[in-house]
């Protein structure tokens, strides 16, 4: 939060040497240690206990409900619409519109698991996964079916290591977008980060099997080394600190659901 930015992009589990080989985004880009190797630790060393009040966080990451109110001047917490990242570049320019003079976080769920692309696509329907949008909350096999992450599909043989990661790439491509769509709206200088790695497939230290996703026990430079990409705007804004709005609650069973499609179980 020390850092010189008035728009920061987190595009949520989001390896640098994939962005690095992806990104067609014109500005400076470096690789920085992030503070987390999962979502709630990043967000409890960066916003924990501060009085951000300059800033709105835009967020699609059901963990920000364990923030408190008082960090943020506002913080947007879209998990309806099963946190499409459509939906939440269109609120964060709405609120940005509104407020003008806050620094904003636009927190987007790609490339973390559910895959976007042709071939999560073609996963889903080949092996009949069903993600977030096509959960039967009445019908178990369905809920079994959505539980299985794209990477128990390499991991039981179904698909290779490469074919998983083709589809990670494929997501962060679709990230990407998202962002550029964020920059071409958002005034002043933008910065695209993101709160962690992932694991597709490689060992990590001082274990020597596979490793997928990003377990909370494990700390390697997949997980913890993070893109920091500064592009440059046309005009700063001025940024003013005020006190705090209300925050709208978010129902419990909304927030357990939302993490259990991400992967996640109920905390």
């Amino acid at each position: 939060m020390d850092e010189d930015w008035d728009n920061l992009i987190i595009l949520d589990a989001c390896r640098y040497d994939y962005f690095e080989k992806h990104n067609d985004i014109e500005g400076e880009l470096r690789s920085v240690l992030s503070h987390g190797n999962y979502s709630y630790e990043f967000m409890k060393k960066n916003f924990a206990d501060e009085k951000l009040h300059d800033t709105i966080y835009i967020t699609a990451n059901p963990h920000a409900t364990k923030l408190s109110d008082d960090i943020f001047y506002d913080m947007k917490l879209i998990l309806d619409q099963y946190m499409s990242p459509e939906v939440v570049v269109q609120k964060a320019v709405e609120i940005y519109k509104d407020n003008p003079d806050k620094r904003i976080i636009v927190h987007l769920m790609p490339p973390h698991r559910p895959h976007f692309g042709p071939l999560a696509e073609r996963f889903r329907d080949e092996f009949d996964i069903k993600d977030w949008e096509r959960i039967d909350k009445t019908d178990t096999s369905t809920q079994k079916q959505s539980e299985r992450p794209v990477w128990n599909l390499a991991i039981h043989g179904e698909i290779t290591d490469e074919q998983l990661r083709d589809s990670y790439a494929e997501t962060v491509e679709i990230a990407l977008d998202y962002a550029k769509e964020l920059i071409d709206e958002l005034d002043g200088k933008t910065v695209i980060t993101s709160d962690h790695g992932e694991l597709l497939g490689e060992p990590a230290a001082p274990l020597t099997h596979k490793r997928y996703g990003h377990p909370h026990e494990v700390n390697c430079r997949r997980l913890r080394f993070v893109p920091w990409l500064e592009v440059d705007g046309t005009e700063r804004r001025t940024i003013v600190s005020e006190e705090p709005v209300s925050r709208t609650e978010i129902d419990d069973e909304v927030v357990d659901d939302r993490l259990e499609a991400l992967g996640y179980k109920s905390e």
